[in-house]
């Protein structure tokens, strides 16, 4: 068998590996040059703060106020605080049910803080609001209190002294206590939502 030449033979290798850089290569460099793409970071969503249960108690009734106007008082009040959206707050019909059914008895005496706990016990809420509301002469005197039902502590106080009709007390006063003692219990500030108009409607007997 007649052998190849030796330049022959490095003219096929020469060939043969040009053909094979030729369909390697190509796809290679491509790989190489390709940008890649960046993953952007996930972002973790700050988990929202769980909202505590809490009630409102029926104001006290002192001197010169009857105990349906602090009973009244105390809606305004808290219809103020539910707008707020800061606690998860017992509606007041719910209250009285429970509060019966569990043979709770709420008296003029239970401004107490002792009495207020055993309340919040029986609501199994956290957070309980009392006050006192009171008038001596054309002053009226209001003290609201927000009890902390595990430690049994008095944990936020607003008190106003307002010389005026007890229409303005329902309207103004009493959605600004609730302001008041929120931006107390969670250092937020709250603006007025509304001028509380449908109150004084409401104490008036117009709705």
């Amino acid at each position: 068998m007649r052998s190849v030449p030796l330049h022959q033979r490095a003219l096929v290798l020469s060939i043969t590996a040009i053909f094979v850089l030729s369909v390697v290569a190509p796809p290679f460099v491509s790989a190489q040059q390709r940008p890649q793409t960046q993953q952007r970071p996930q972002t973790r969503q700050q988990p929202q703060p769980r909202r505590l249960n809490g009630a409102v108690l029926d104001f006290d009734a002192r001197s010169g106020i009857e105990r349906g106007e602090a009973a009244t008082l105390s809606d305004a009040f808290q219809t103020e605080l539910v707008s707020l959206r800061e606690f998860n707050v017992i509606d007041r019909a719910r209250l009285r049910q429970i509060l019966e059914e569990q043979g709770f008895q709420q008296s003029e005496a239970c401004s107490q803080v002792e009495c207020i706990v055993e309340a919040g016990k029986i609501l199994k809420v956290e957070r309980m609001f009392a006050g006192t509301i009171g008038k001596v002469g054309t002053l009226y005197n209001v003290i609201i209190q927000v009890i902390d039902i595990s430690s049994a502590q008095i944990v936020a106080t607003e008190s106003r002294q307002y010389r005026g009709d007890i229409e303005d007390l329902l309207s103004e006063m009493m959605p600004e206590m609730a302001r008041g003692l929120e931006t107390e219990l969670t250092g937020k500030q709250f603006e007025p939502k509304s001028s509380g108009v449908s109150w004084v409607w409401y104490a008036l007997g117009a709705v």
